[in-house]
């Protein structure tokens, strides 16, 4: 639920907002039960999601709370677009219109931007992928991926030029880096990588590229953003590149894992699978494997699936 609830509040969701919502829940419920939706079951229900709805609106009062007044979508605009792959991939640099700081945000932490299409809003959720400066924010997306923000994505590479404006709200999330962890093996497919370069370059950062591996996984040479960059800051054989001709396996895994590493993976649902599967032969801790899903409702069920 605390997952659910810093999403929640990137959103900008209101207690306000729980009855309807737990309306239609409790509808959608009994339509599914049908004959076993008796009026005993159907008040048991309501009790567990009035208790849920609670719950979830104290967290987010707290997580309100730490942002003082600057709350909600603020206007930021583009100073700068870049493509830095095929697909084609984008970089975006954003700055604040009212020359205030950005919000510290933790290396792994996600910012979100809101668009208005069709009279409907829509959320993007995108994880910095440079270390804080608190003046801007750089982002990554890709056209045409089928992802949690594809709406958005597609909407600010088409239409979002340098000088246009964006509405985003501060950063959230929990996934970042492991500070007690002597090695880092970072592992992505395909757009997952922007999920984890925000931790990757704070790591460099800190003068710690020594600790870091990583495994970029992506269709062609071409599409795998920040392959340069990658090779240019990680010491040599600290970087491995595998497009489709060559998945991932055991044996690009087994020399690279120590017991102290932990291990931090993004990509589909299907991707990250693959790798779990891997690790769980090779007998990684599963305590120390941290996943990033870029299908984020079915990746929160399978995260939690995972702590099992």
């Amino acid at each position: 639920m605390y997952r659910l609830s810093s999403k929640h509040r990137a959103v900008g969701v209101t207690p306000e907002q729980y009855p309807v919502i737990n309306k239609y829940l409790l509808q959608a419920i009994k339509e599914y039960l049908k004959d076993k939706a008796t009026p005993e079951v159907m008040a048991a229900w309501q009790t567990v999601l009035d208790l849920m709805a609670q719950t979830f609106i104290k967290r987010e009062k707290e997580l309100y709370a730490q942002l003082g007044e600057d709350k909600g979508f603020i206007p930021f605009s583009v100073v700068k677009k870049e493509q830095i792959a095929s697909g084609p991939t984008y970089t975006f640099t954003l700055v604040r219109q009212d020359g205030k700081k950005v919000w510290p945000h933790i290396a792994g932490q996600y910012i979100t931007i809101r668009i208005e299409k069709d009279g409907v809003l829509h959320h993007g959720h995108y994880v910095p992928v440079e270390p804080s400066d608190g003046n801007t924010y750089a982002i990554t997306c890709r056209q045409g991926h089928d992802d949690q923000n594809t709406i958005v994505s597609e909407e600010i590479i088409r239409n979002r030029a340098v000088g246009s404006t964006v509405l985003v709200s501060a950063p959230a999330g929990s996934f970042g880096i492991v500070n007690s962890a002597k090695h880092h093996l970072f592992i992505s497919g395909g757009i997952g990588i922007t999920f984890l370069m925000g931790m990757i370059n704070e790591l460099n950062k800190q003068g710690k590229s020594s600790s870091v591996t990583v495994i970029q996984c992506a269709q062609t040479e071409d599409r795998a953003a920040f392959a340069d960059k990658l090779r240019n800051i990680l010491p040599k054989g600290q970087y491995l590149l595998l497009t489709k001709e060559h998945q991932i396996s055991k044996s690009h895994l087994q020399d690279k894992l120590k017991l102290d590493t932990d291990i931090y993976i993004s990509g589909s649902e299907a991707f990250i699978d693959a790798v779990d599967r891997i690790l769980d032969e090779l007998g990684h801790p599963r305590s120390q494997i941290h996943v990033k899903s870029v299908e984020p409702t079915l990746g929160l069920l399978k995260a939690l699936d995972r702590k099992k």
